[in-house]
């Protein structure tokens, strides 16, 4: 470049002396500023088109709230909802008819010399009635008139007498130690001395009744181990407090009642 026209040169035209001004890197730079001018026009103006549309539809927006003829909505109350009416409850249903029933007697294995205290009850009359407890005159309509108005109405009889005097081996509710047995014994047992020193251990079985009212009696030892344990086991049964008594039928009765005490060194 000549000197007198590098005095009036652009930074450019120096950069690209005797170089291709029709590369795109040329023209990109001289027209940077005219380019960037006209984008940030260009942004203006549509920055300005989209305020303008918005205050426009805000004011409309703010008219056709304003409206003074306009019908204020109102929301109606909710319909309300009628519960149905109960269903009407059905009648128990009749008691059921009374149907003729017949004592079953268990067979019993006995000798020809017993005699025969209960009969059983032949198969023919067991023909038109069912197994019972008792022997109940019915018809098919239901109950007679004459158990209804002379009976209870409940249907049940009364549970058979149980004998109190002897004592039974085993019954429907057993008799149970009031309170802890455990701990009964080791707070009352004591090892005897002619036991201990002469090492004598093991376990001693009592038998006893249980009366009526819970109280022991009758107690004696069926397995023995001597040295003393056995008169001391039998102490310990007779002196024991009142047990709840054994019940058959709901009624107490004499239970007899086998208990086991344990002597074991320390």
């Amino acid at each position: 470049m000549e000197p007198a026209t590098l005095l009036n040169a652009d930074y450019l035209d120096i950069i690209f002396d005797k170089r291709n001004k029709l590369y795109g890197g040329y023209e990109l730079r001289r027209n940077y500023e005219s380019r960037m001018r006209r984008a940030g026009t260009f942004v203006l103006l549509g920055a300005a088109t989209l305020l303008s549309f918005s205050f426009i539809n805000f004011h409309r927006a703010g008219i056709l709230i304003a409206r003074p003829n306009e019908k204020p909505i109102v929301l109606s109350k909710p319909p309300v909802v009628v519960p149905p009416p109960p269903k009407p409850v059905a009648p128990p249903p009749p008691p059921a008819a009374q149907l003729n029933t017949r004592t079953v007697t268990p067979p019993k294995i006995v000798t020809d010399d017993d005699p025969v205290e209960t009969r059983m009850t032949p198969v023919d009359d067991m023909r038109n009635a069912h197994p019972g407890i008792a022997n109940v005159t019915g018809d098919s309509s239901g109950i007679e008139p004459v158990i209804v108005s002379s009976g209870t109405g409940t249907g049940l009889l009364p549970a058979k007498s149980v004998s109190t005097n002897t004592p039974v081996r085993w019954v429907e509710q057993m008799p149970v130690f009031s309170g802890d047995m455990d701990k009964y014994l080791g707070a009352h047992l004591h090892y005897p001395d002619a036991a201990r020193e002469a090492g004598i251990q093991g376990k001693v079985t009592v038998e006893f009744v249980v009366n009526e009212d819970g109280s022991v009696t009758n107690a004696k030892v069926v397995r023995s181990i001597g040295g003393g344990c056995d008169e001391e086991a039998l102490h310990i049964v007779s002196s024991m407090p009142k047990w709840k008594p054994g019940k058959q039928n709901g009624i107490p009765v004499k239970v007899y009642f086998v208990l086991p005490i344990n002597f074991v060194l320390n």
